[in-house]
């Protein structure tokens, strides 16, 4: 148990917050419509992953186990780290999956929310080059961000120095 602990406290170091995206090509596009999720998405690289488990929190996520993946565009500079801009076309997704623990050991459950992260620096230059979107359970028919300002970019704008993004790689 001691190891699932140090384990799950390191993720949640490193990890933090994200209302993120994903693609490597077509598996997520920004479109004029808007920001889309396709059903494919964990095709990408699975970047991060955090198990939160108490809500409110100061990171401001919801409850739930985080799976954060990167597309293609965004994994190399995502290994790098540092302060280098991602480039345009780089895509995050956090899938947040429901959870329960029996006898100590914790189990992925139904999907809570889809939140996606966009680059495209002309387009979202208010909010520091990133377009922003979550969905209810995934129901990609139920957007819920109007204002990305208030409701994403205020909690990545302290990583500007990691170009707003919130996840760091994990070697």
């Amino acid at each position: 148990m001691k190891s699932f602990n140090a384990w799950k406290s390191g993720l949640l170091m490193t990890a933090a917050v994200i209302a993120l995206v994903f693609t490597g090509g077509s598996p997520f596009a920004a479109t004029e419509a808007g920001i889309q999720v396709a059903a494919d998405f964990q095709h990408g690289y699975l970047a991060n992953s955090m198990l939160v488990t108490k809500e409110p929190n100061k990171t401001g996520l919801i409850t739930g186990n985080h799976l954060i993946y990167v597309n293609r565009t965004g994994f190399g500079r995502l290994k790098l780290g540092g302060s280098k801009a991602y480039p345009d076309g780089t895509i995050f997704v956090d899938d947040v999956r429901d959870f329960s623990v029996d006898d100590g050991v914790y189990h992925q459950g139904r999907r809570k929310f889809l939140t996606v992260m966009v680059k495209d620096s002309q387009k979202y230059a208010s909010t520091g080059g990133w377009g922003f979107q979550a969905w209810p359970n995934g129901d990609k028919t139920k957007p819920i961000v109007n204002d990305p300002v208030k409701q994403c970019f205020v909690c990545h704008a302290p990583n500007k120095a990691n170009d707003y993004v919130n996840s760091t790689y994990l070697h």
